[in-house]
């Protein structure tokens, strides 16, 4: 790829240039630095953005080492002016790497000049214990908690708290129990503020303190976007914003499962286990934990029979299960009587009539968070049985799990640029947008037009390694178009089969389809003696990238999760398999919608929408496998779609120039040479 700039402006005197001269800051902060022109270009870009409080897009390919590339000169006009920026990443994992890495080195290059950097991860609310519900664990222990291992649990983590310096469950050195977690991290439904006895003790509001005085806030996506508890910032800059109208979807829609229902109304009152709210309430009015018992009950039974009409009517009932999750659009509205909200109604009537019974402000809170819950329950179900936005997908979903399948219901608006343009990008502050990947063909045209950006400055830096000597791309002859369905999978299944014995190193095998990853993993499980597999969903994506790398030679089967945001350096990762070109299927619900929503209204879907994606992914793909510049590698592609269809060159255009090899023996040939 070529360096592109579009309406760049001027370097700022005052900027970061001299960060990066010979001998300066960045040399002698980072061991072993390489000068990079795209970095300093970089750098220069986003410090003239946020100053002069214009927009950015710009594309930094892998080795540019954006993350300093944005860090310095938004810290530098940050402690210089007195302003505050936030960074919304994506992943844990980048914002780990942005305080624990990335942002101590630039305090550091700051404090040269005598520039005191502060800076602050914030996580949601969740996130945090809660001193009062803590205490109240304790006073309620046997009501709250199954195991005498749970109550163990939670009676180390009260006596941790005394003197623990942070309520951020990370920063916790003890494994917490999930139920012991839920019972006890902070909820903002339930939230005393001003009333709690241990305000003063608050370890989030201790957070929130110093995330008001932090220069540079790191923050997730979704917390930036369901709102932060810090009023004020004078620049956003959002890294992976490859993510973002997928982020900006879920949370201007919302989804619903029985799960979540059961897990409510448990917690209100469980006739089972005799436990919950209802039970802990000291002076409840007459005959009501009677009526409670009752309208847990019929939301429970309400609740079951929802979903299974709303599943039932939509055609669930002969999908057999094997993938962890299939999903059927809604289309019209009122498919099924809404059976739960007469019971839900009855059990926000007896929650309104406890409040004026409460014996305390902690119980009032409570009692009033679970009334807000159910009441938002209420108007989600409705809304979704509605189903009459032309301007939103609506969507049920069935999850299998080793237990019981789970249905659970969705709604996203199918385009979110307008929201974006009056709520982020006309709000008068600067907004910087970077990614590897955000161009298509060299033009950020797709995501300017899919997230409302207009005119922003442009700036499109390509990778400072060498892939004509560091990469190989490999198109192994002779297999079928995709079309071909069985002899399709089955030259897939072949191919994957004979690739381990060209590649020592670790391998990817980068899947569009569950069905597919499962067949594959089944018929080449045992075939490699001496070389772990991993398959996703084994276990946490964390713990089995771990164990990969570990490996040194493993086999990884693979979806979305490990398409991007994974770094894997050195021969531990040699090859990265893409099985397919990487098209959003277009029976998933939100894609078929967004793709009704666009050829209603005369653009061509495919040009303007699937295959800009596409090509986003597959450059997202292609990007986990060169990480250094001592990494080598190849690229393989079991599509041949890339080299037989028209669109094919738009996919080759993307991604660096690399030598192709044309044969198996060529691609050892490559490895033993490396």
């Amino acid at each position: 790829m070529s360096t592109k700039e579009s309406s760049q402006p001027e370097t700022d005197a005052a900027g970061p240039a001299s960060f990066f001269a010979p001998g300066g800051g960045v040399e002698r902060a980072i061991k072993n630095f390489e000068p990079r022109r795209q970095q300093e270009k970089m750098a220069a870009a986003v410090y003239a953005a946020i100053a002069g409080r214009r927009h950015l897009v710009v594309e930094a390919g892998t080795g540019v080492g954006k993350s300093i590339a944005y860090l310095l000169p938004s810290a530098l006009w940050a402690v210089r002016d007195k302003k505050k920026v936030v960074v919304a990443t994506h992943t844990k994992a980048l914002q780990e790497q942005l305080v624990k890495k990335d942002l101590p080195v630039v305090k550091a290059m700051l404090a040269e000049r005598g520039l005191p950097l502060k800076y602050f991860l914030l996580m949601g609310s969740a996130n945090y214990l809660c001193l009062s519900r803590l205490a109240r664990s304790g006073a309620h222990q046997s009501d709250l908690f199954d195991s005498s291992d749970e109550q163990a649990s939670a009676a180390e983590l009260r006596e941790w708290a005394k003197t623990g310096a942070s309520g951020c469950r990370s920063e916790i050195p003890l494994k917490v129990a999930q139920r012991v977690w839920e019972e006890v991290c902070r909820d903002p439904d339930s939230c005393l503020g001003r009333k709690c006895a241990l305000r003063e003790a608050c370890l989030y509001r201790r957070d929130i303190a110093l995330a008001k005085q932090a220069d540079i806030l790191v923050v997730n996506q979704h917390l930036f976007f369901a709102g932060m508890p810090i009023p004020a910032f004078d620049a956003v800059i959002f890294d992976e914003a490859h993510n973002l109208e997928e982020v900006a979807a879920a949370f201007l829609g919302f989804s619903v499962n029985e799960r979540q229902v059961k897990r409510l109304v448990d917690d209100i009152y469980n006739p089972k286990s005799g436990r919950g709210l209802a039970r802990r309430l000291k002076n409840p009015p007459a005959n009501w934990l009677a009526d409670m018992r009752q309208a847990v009950g019929d939301v429970q039974f309400a609740s079951r029979d929802l979903f299974h009409d709303i599943t039932g009517k939509l055609g669930f009932g002969a999908f057999s299960g094997k993938v962890p999750a299939k999903a059927k659009r809604l289309r019209e509205p009122a498919i099924v009587p809404n059976t739960l909200a007469q019971p839900l109604l009855a059990l926000t009537v007896l929650l309104s009539q406890a409040i004026g019974y409460s014996q305390s402000d902690l119980e009032e809170a409570e009692i009033k968070g679970y009334l807000k819950r159910c009441l938002a329950l209420a108007e989600q179900v409705n809304v979704f049985l509605k189903c009459e936005s032309a301007e939103h997908a609506y969507w049920a979903e069935v999850s299998y799990s080793k237990r019981n399948p789970a249905a659970s219901l969705h709604r996203a608006p199918v385009d979110v640029s307008d929201a974006l343009r009056k709520e982020l990008f006309e709000e008068g502050y600067p907004v910087i947008l970077t990614s590897a990947t955000l161009a298509v063909d060299g033009s950020f045209e797709m995501i300017k037009a899919r997230l409302g950006l207009d005119k922003p400055s442009e700036l499109l830096l390509d990778s400072p390694f060498d892939y004509e000597k560091q990469a190989v791309f490999f198109l192994p002859p002779e297999i079928p178009d995709p079309q071909d369905g069985p002899g399709y999978e089955a030259a897939v299944i072949k191919e994957c089969a004979m690739l381990p014995a060209a590649v020592e190193g670790g391998i990817f095998f980068l899947f569009t389809s569950w069905q597919l990853l499962e067949k594959a993993f089944s018929a080449l499980a045992g075939k490699f003696p001496g070389r772990p597999l991993f398959k996703q969903g084994e276990k946490l994506p964390q713990h089995l990238l771990a164990e990969f790398k570990r490996a040194g030679n493993g086999i990884l089967f693979g979806t979305d999760t490990f398409w991007q945001g994974i770094d894997v350096a050195g021969q531990a990762l040699a090859c990265v398999v893409i099985v397919r070109l990487p098209f959003a299927s277009p029976d998933t619900p939100l894609e078929e919608a967004r793709q009704e929503w666009m050829t209603a209204r005369g653009l061509n879907v495919f040009n303007e929408y699937s295959l800009p994606k596409a090509v986003v992914k597959f450059r997202q793909g292609f990007g986990r496998l060169i990480r250094s510049k001592t990494d080598f590698g190849a690229v393989v592609v079991l599509d041949p779609r890339i080299q037989t269809k028209r669109y094919g060159a738009k996919f080759l255009r993307s991604i660096p120039r690399c030598p192709r090899v044309q044969t198996l023996a060529a691609l050892k040939a490559f490895f033993s040479r490396g």
